[in-house]
């Protein structure tokens, strides 16, 4: 098993992020045989991402910096779990996280890792950490992964033994379970959530087959553009009846430029 942790503090090893995802690592090697290993953002400068888009509509390869993107990708293309971990800097994720989670936002438009599973953990000196996996779960979730589960701490109390403890325990139940997850090798059916998000996708990259050519092409290519989901799943007839109201509603908005601004 190979286990690739994103690690996006630029503290590296001396910050309490590393440190819990250096628990995690512990309680992986405890039950499985494990290829565990760190990659930091910090060593990577990643450069700062412009908003041009231009990955989306034309592809990710027309990414002034794919040249520093794409071995990334690669490491977690190689990896049967991947592990994101940030500090919480003001209520939101670190800078290096944020940048490259902008780099990578051709996976919203065109998700690749469908069958991975990931990991999310979050650390805070006080709070935030709910806010941050949730919103790391759902970023990493429409790239694809099957995110098995998370993990927050606060650094305040790390050192104590009582805390540690139970961090140490939460971190065990953690590893089993996605060992499990890993060992079943099962993609998780789409809840209504899941489904909607892919109804909206799809209208969207329906619509603007000319302002996108690459998105439109790479959708038509894999068959999403007839599918209720990214792969072939049975899931509710009211769930899919739902998403597909919801969708056409979308769709008409677009359409009639009826999205006003937010006021």
């Amino acid at each position: 098993m190979k286990i690739l942790a994103i690690v996006g503090t630029p503290t590296k090893h001396d910050g309490y992020t590393t440190k819990t995802v250096e628990v995690l690592e512990q309680r992986f090697l405890k039950q499985r045989d494990a290829e565990f290993s760190y990659l930091f953002l910090e060593d990577h400068n990643l450069p700062g991402c412009q908003g041009r888009l231009s990955c989306i509509k034309f592809g990710e390869h027309k990414c002034p910096f794919e040249p520093k993107v794409t071995p990334i990708v690669r490491a977690m293309e190689n990896a049967d779990v991947v592990i994101f971990a940030s500090p919480v800097h003001c209520f939101n994720v670190s800078t290096l996280m944020k940048n490259f989670i902008d780099l990578l936002v051709y996976q919203m438009h065109r998700p690749a890792f469908f069958g991975k599973k990931a990991l999310i953990v979050a650390t805070a000196a006080g709070a935030g950490q709910k806010g941050i996996l949730k919103y790391l779960h759902k970023t990493v979730a429409n790239w694809g992964f099957d995110v098995v589960g998370q993990l927050g701490t606060h650094s305040g109390f790390f050192d104590k033994e009582k805390y540690f403890n139970k961090l140490t325990k939460a971190a065990d139940k953690l590893a089993t379970k996605t060992i499990t997850a890993v060992d079943k090798d099962v993609t998780p059916k789409p809840g209504l959530a899941e489904l909607i998000n892919f109804r909206v996708w799809r209208s969207t990259v329906a619509i603007n087959e000319q302002n996108s050519p690459y998105d439109w092409e790479h959708w038509k290519k894999s068959g999403w553009l007839d599918q209720d989901y990214y792969f072939e799943t049975k899931g509710n007839f009211i769930s899919k009846s739902i998403a597909f109201l919801i969708e056409k509603l979308i769709a008409q908005a677009i359409r009639n430029v009826s999205v006003g601004p937010s006021t």
